[in-house]
């Protein structure tokens, strides 16, 4: 188990940095144990830009997943959703959790969502100028049911 292990890290040691705004997990579950989707949600935490305007907020969003936690988006304005908001903001009602929120009259939304043996975050926009009001939700992140980040 502990040459499978240096092998893994070895190998993960090899592969390109993640974006900016994705970093590795702050802890991993290391029995392969299947995540209680009970355990999943977002964390929105204020953050201050010296690029933006002094008025214009900025949040980083991150996943609680098991024990772990990574970043997954940076949006304007973020708030956990209620189920009641999801129709609204077309995200699935089987959706784990979301979050997004309104500011100058656009809107960045994320939801975590049970998909084919994985967990898959995706993130959506919407703007008071756009014609199709689509979110145009796509996929950011695929988790496997161990949280562990599947490339």
């Amino acid at each position: 188990m502990l040459a499978s292990l240096l092998a893994i890290t070895f190998l993960l040691g090899c592969t390109n940095d993640p974006p900016e705004n994705q970093q590795q997990l702050t802890t991993t579950t290391t029995t392969g144990a299947a995540i209680d989707p009970a355990t999943i949600k977002f964390i929105c935490q204020s953050a201050q830009d010296p690029n933006m305007e002094a008025d214009a907020p900025r949040h980083e969003v991150y996943l609680q997943i098991g024990s772990s936690k990574i970043k997954v988006a940076d949006i304007l304005n973020c708030e956990i959703l209620a189920k009641e908001f999801y129709e609204q903001n077309q995200i699935p009602p089987a959706a784990i959790a979301a979050v997004g929120g309104w500011w100058a009259g656009a809107g960045d939304y994320l939801y975590i969502i049970e998909e084919n043996g994985n967990y898959v975050v995706k993130k959506g926009f919407t703007g008071e100028e756009l014609q199709n009001n689509d979110f145009g939700y796509k996929t950011i992140m695929t988790f496997g049911k161990d949280g562990n980040e599947v490339f």
